[in-house]
């Protein structure tokens, strides 16, 4: 019996957890243009599942009435967008775009047109490109489904892309999108002045999952394998995860294999040494890098509280002013790296982060 959990990045895992809602409501609104849901931004930091969501939409949504576009903006954005819709389309749909005869890499070169004149393609725009498959598709009354996953800051593609799609929810075309980012991405996605149409597309803030739900599900899937299992450590490796869904699948898969492989009692101990391990080299780190270095000591300076931070102590351990520890305050939370916890308390936004600047704080000099 094979593990049944998965904490590889960019791979939808068997064991999904509480996400349903989400890929529910977008589904429904292929069947309701007017719906929110039709042009939405799925916004959550590293691990918190967006790429799993994005998977599991492709995986329900694919079907002979409906295209999946599915891309990271990266080098050739645009032309990847146009190639995965070009490849869907069948043989008979493809009649009807123009063709040319021949084409040449180099400057200077003439290209050759099939004699009835039309215009080759590619020295079309990308909204003339995506128009012309678009008019076939709706012909044939189908849909196109657009899944972005890592959206990334000050992209001229994605400007282009995300304008194009303004004009064919306009012009009523099947489309269909949804972007996901992480939380500063999505902010500088957002104050884009080009961009104004995505502050008005359907917002999803990604929260973690609910214990009690880990908790269910653990014991579904850890009961197969071994039917003893003491309820309270299954409901202790639950809790651990604090409901993160990149957590949820490290303590999942290294409890799964220390259970099959030499089970005793404290293997709860050993499997969070592993996970943590995995979760700092490719979540706190890589989060940690991306800081700066003042943004490094307000993390710091919260490091102190075994628990929730206030904002009046972060005041005092920094020997800043107010408008400064504001301002700090108010860009690590826009950047997911930590939460409002209430009037005036702070916290992490990830999962033993005070633990990993424990082992990190000797790098600056505080």
């Amino acid at each position: 019996m094979k593990n049944p959990f998965n904490p590889s990045f960019g791979v939808r895992p068997e064991q999904f957890l509480g996400r349903d809602d989400i890929i529910d409501s977008f589904i429904n609104s292929l069947t309701n243009k007017n719906s929110p849901w039709r042009s939405t931004l799925l916004i959550g930091v590293r691990g918190s599942g967006k790429t799993a969501i994005l998977s599991q939409i492709q995986e329900k949504v694919m079907d002979n009435k409906t295209y999946v576009v599915s891309v990271s903006p990266e080098a050739d954005f645009l032309d990847n967008v146009l190639g995965q819709l070009h490849k869907q389309m069948t043989k008979s749909k493809l009649k009807g775009l123009p063709k040319i005869k021949s084409i040449s890499l180099s400057y200077g070169v003439s290209l050759g047109f099939e004699k009835n004149g039309n215009t080759p393609d590619f020295t079309k725009t990308f909204r003339y490109q995506i128009t012309e498959m678009l008019e076939i598709i709706k012909k044939s009354e189908k849909s196109v489904v657009f899944l972005i996953d890592e959206s990334q800051k000050h992209s001229e593609d994605l400007r282009t892309f995300i304008g194009t799609y303004q004009h064919l929810i306009r012009e009523e075309f099947p489309v269909y999108l949804v972007v996901a980012g992480l939380p500063e991405v999505v902010s500088a996605i957002l104050k884009d002045d080009v961009l104004t149409f995505f502050r008005r597309a359907n917002q999803v803030f990604l929260k973690n999952v609910r214990i009690s739900l880990v908790g269910q599900e653990y014991k579904n899937v850890f009961n197969r394998i071994n039917e003893h299992l003491s309820l309270s450590l299954l409901e202790e490796a639950a809790e651990s995860t604090y409901g993160y869904p990149y957590l949820i699948q490290l303590i999942g898969y290294y409890l799964w294999d220390n259970i099959k492989s030499n089970y005793s009692g404290d293997v709860l101990t050993q499997v969070l040494v592993e996970a943590k391990d995995r979760l700092f080299r490719n979540v706190h780190q890589l989060v940690y890098d991306k800081l700066s270095y003042k943004d490094k000591e307000f993390l710091f300076a919260m490091m102190e509280d075994n628990g929730q931070s206030l904002t009046k102590d972060i005041l005092v351990r920094l020997r800043k002013d107010k408008s400064y520890v504001s301002m700090y305050r108010a860009r690590l939370i826009s950047c997911g790296v930590i939460l409002s916890t209430g009037y005036g308390t702070l916290g992490y936004a990830y999962p033993y982060m005070r633990e990993f600047l424990i082992e990190k704080r000797d790098e600056l000099a505080l």
